[in-house]
């Protein structure tokens, strides 16, 4: 079973609230607070809160990354991967491993150049997605294609939840985003936990503890 997200949302819209969230990290990582707190703990193990920054950055970043590489005629050989399927093959990439490292030394340039990358790369999304087709392609984990909307939802999980794990790590309040992004993010984890567990386990989870098996179905990171 590989559900779909079924949420009603056009092309502009899925890609403007990418770069809203991305806008939004920028000021959050413009904060006196964030600097003072770079090299200290975030609220994710194993990484200080420059280490998140950067890793927020890398993430969203990779949206422009895989547009580069991916021919604008690209069409696709296989099956294409899907908001949901590609968690589960980014879990499984040898990738996934190496996050922590990655980040921890990206972020060694600093807080006012991160800051400043993010900065760019929202001006730079808001440009680049407004001139790509709503069919347009590109290129992920091990060359396997999903079209950027889609890789755009991925975004989006990437980028809210580390926007909130980063004003929790420093103690700030969470920026105002649009109230859409999350609900896309609730029905992609609510995809990603049926395709993995089934849809009884997923009802049980939600109205019925009593019933539920030994599976633990949430969270689904």
């Amino acid at each position: 079973m590989t559900p779909a997200t079924n949420l009603s949302i056009d092309s502009a819209s899925v890609r403007a609230l990418v770069v809203e969230a991305v806008t939004q990290s920028a000021e959050l990582m413009a904060t006196p607070s964030t600097a003072e707190l770079w090299d200290q703990p975030s609220a994710l193990e194993g990484m200080t809160v420059g280490a998140l920054c950067a890793h927020l950055v890398r993430a969203a970043g990779a949206t422009i990354a895989y547009l580069d590489r991916t021919p604008p005629d690209r069409r696709p050989d296989e099956d294409l991967l899907t908001a949901v399927t590609y968690f589960h093959a980014a879990v499984d990439s040898p990738v996934h491993d190496q996050i922590k490292d990655v980040s921890a030394a990206e972020s060694a340039i600093g807080h006012q150049a991160t800051m400043e990358k993010c900065r760019q790369l929202a001006a730079d999304l808001e440009t680049r997605l407004a001139d790509e087709p709503t069919d347009r392609l590109v290129a992920a984990l091990g060359g396997r294609l999903l079209t950027l909307d889609d890789f755009c939802r991925t975004r989006l999980i990437e980028v809210l939840l580390h926007l909130d794990d980063l004003a929790v790590s420093t103690g700030q309040t969470r920026p105002t985003t649009d109230p859409l992004g999350p609900a896309i993010v609730i029905e992609i984890c609510i995809d990603i936990a049926r395709n993995r567990n089934g849809d009884w386990n997923i009802l049980y989870a939600l109205t019925r503890a009593e019933r539920s098996s030994d599976t633990t179905v949430f969270p689904v990171f």
